[in-house]
């Protein structure tokens, strides 16, 4: 797991154990446009889960935490690892409002990209809540191009949103 450490000037990037799940819990539950909708022994279990498969970049979701230097945890990185003949990931991000506009988001998310691009993903993508301007603003920030709106998409609630596609290629 420790090759999956990425260190950047401010922030220390790894997998997450499951003594973060508390914290990935409680920022979680911060974040705009996405319901939390479990417990946080459920988020203890996902957490074990991963632990458990044979690689960080084996196929299925994989959560990472975003730390700053002294080791506490201000967010996490979700990445969506696909087959690797697929060579394509997707990754959701959330960080604690504590630390938000002081540009350590897009710093991960950069981090990140990098590290899924020197691994052999040739295509990464994102959906966002179309509501969610600031998560958008770090995808494009981090050279992600929108691909598409898909209307109605997913319901929170009585009401239904509309979701935003994000992509960017090794290529690029």
């Amino acid at each position: 797991m420790n090759d999956w450490e990425i260190d950047t000037e401010r922030l220390l990037i790894r997998p997450m154990q499951v003594d973060d799940a508390a914290d990935w819990h409680r920022i979680r539950a911060a974040a705009p446009f996405d319901p939390l909708v479990r417990s946080v022994e459920e988020s203890i279990a996902l957490i074990a889960a991963m632990q458990r498969r044979a690689a960080p970049d084996s196929d299925g979701w994989q959560q990472f935490a975003i730390t700053a230097k002294d080791g506490s945890m201000i967010g996490d990185l979700g990445i969506r690892f696909s087959p690797p003949w697929n060579a394509t990931a997707e990754l959701g991000f959330a960080l604690d409002p504590r630390w938000q506009r002081q540009g350590l988001c897009a710093e991960a998310v950069e981090a990140m990209v990098r590290r899924l691009f020197r691994n052999g993903r040739r295509r990464l993508v994102a959906v966002t809540d179309a509501r969610n301007r600031p998560a958008q603003r770090v995808l494009e920030r981090c050279w992600f191009r929108e691909e598409g709106r898909f209307v109605q998409s997913w319901r929170d609630g009585d009401a239904w949103f509309d979701e935003v596609s994000y992509a960017r290629l090794a290529s690029d």
